[in-house]
């Protein structure tokens, strides 16, 4: 029996992405899960009794262009009806997005226009106090121009740095101009928590690389990636990021106060050799047991940074996205029972999500249910078993009562 010390959250997915150059290309989670136009959610996240909820703001949407002023009307509502609620949004203004179509990650003009968005939003909410910038941002970078999926579809190392570096200095100048409005707004950033193994010793340099990789988004926003640091060469060589920009960057540098780590089944990677030579990149789950436990201590020790699991989802049925909630929430009561400084933990896509099996390339109009059930128009997402736990967990890091640690999940199927 544990005290169970850290926030309880509940969000929605909000990804609002171009997977291609046309306008037609992009994917809306907000509205393909109903969620933009219910405005009822709101009062199902606050049944469950969470603290707070990571909330869209999100620059696509809300300043399409560039020559018209923010619309507001759909944030200022939500966000009231939030604060109503009793639940604390934690603002984000970009989610798995390459920004409006007058600019992208590969934009050298993108971190300036991010921070002009991000205080236009600051100086409408300044009682709004926790802020994500960019959701994820190396994942974003990764998906958008070393894997070709999202925009601007691209497969190179240069676009990657240009994209990641352009993010880091986005997300430090957007909370300068947050902190106009809101002095003591706090920086939260999330990334994908992930883990490598190399199979043989032909790859076990590409593994040593993706393992330093795993940190650069928060890294370059702590201004550590200067000479000397492991990926520095890679980024002004191989990349072609300009010194001057990694200096700028560093110059910012003021990092994160928070650190949310999204865990999924397939965080963690096994990479082998295959008989042609060419590298596969395999689920570790599939030949090993996996555990976020060991990768958040060494995120911790390297960072030294306050930290929860923002994204505790899994595509599955409610028996088992229920032990997986279980799991993390254990998980996370080990590491605070350690001493670590574990915040929060995040139930993740609230109303549910649309074609992630395909990371959104597919409309195939693929259905997950997440805390409550998916919902299409003209329905309400109902409860699962998943509200119910999420409800429990919440009460209990209200009252900071005692729960039952249950034991880690180590594999669990999709």
């Amino acid at each position: 029996m544990d005290a169970l010390p850290f926030e309880i959250w509940a969000s929605p997915e909000p990804t609002v992405a171009r997977i291609g150059a046309s306008p037609f290309s992009v994917r809306d989670q907000l509205a393909e899960t109903g969620h933009e136009a219910r405005d009822g959610d709101l009062d199902l996240l606050a049944s469950l009794g969470v603290r707070a909820s990571r909330y869209p703001v999100l620059w696509e949407k809300t300043a399409p262009d560039p020559d018209a002023p923010p619309r507001f009307d759909w944030a200022a509502r939500r966000l009231e009806r939030l604060r109503v609620l009793g639940i604390e949004p934690v603002v984000t203004l970009l989610h798995h997005g390459s920004g409006p179509f007058h600019t992208s990650l590969v934009d050298p003009a993108f971190p300036e226009r991010f921070a002009a968005y991000a205080g236009a939003v600051a100086a409408a909410f300044p009682w709004v106090k926790r802020w994500t910038p960019i959701n994820e941002p190396l994942t974003t970078a990764r998906f958008a121009t070393l894997y070709g999926h999202w925009y601007p579809n691209a497969r190179d190392d240069g676009a990657f740095g240009h994209a990641i570096a352009h993010e880091a200095l986005a997300m430090l100048l957007g909370m300068e101009a947050i902190r106009e409005s809101v002095p003591d707004a706090e920086f939260v950033i999330t990334e994908d928590l992930q883990s490598f193994r190399a199979l043989d010793a032909g790859t076990e340099a590409f593994v040593a690389h993706k393992r330093e990789r795993m940190y650069l988004s928060i890294e370059l926003t702590l201004g550590r990636v200067v000479p000397g640091h492991a990926l520095y060469d890679y980024l002004t060589g191989i990349c072609g990021v300009p010194a001057a920009l990694l200096e700028r960057i560093a110059a910012h540098g003021r990092g994160p106060d928070l650190v949310g780590w999204n865990y999924y089944p397939n965080s963690e990677r096994a990479l082998g050799t295959a008989a042609d030579g060419s590298t596969f990149n395999v689920p570790a789950r599939e030949r090993f047991p996996i555990s976020p436990l060991p990768l958040l201590r060494a995120a911790h020790a390297r960072l030294g940074i306050p930290f929860g699991i923002s994204e505790v989802h899994v595509n599955a049925g409610e028996a088992d996205r229920v032990r997986w909630l279980d799991a993390r929430v254990a998980d996370l009561a080990t590491l605070a029972h350690e001493g670590l400084p574990v915040r929060m933990l995040g139930a993740w896509a609230a109303f549910g999500l649309v074609d992630w099996d395909s990371l959104l390339t597919r409309r195939e109009d693929y259905r997950e249910d997440g805390i409550f059930t998916f919902a299409g128009p003209g329905e309400t997402p109902q409860p699962t078993a998943v509200s119910a736990a999420v409800a429990r967990y919440a009460a209990a890091s209200r009252a900071k009562i005692l729960v039952n640690s249950a034991p880690s999940s180590r594999i669990i199927a999709e």
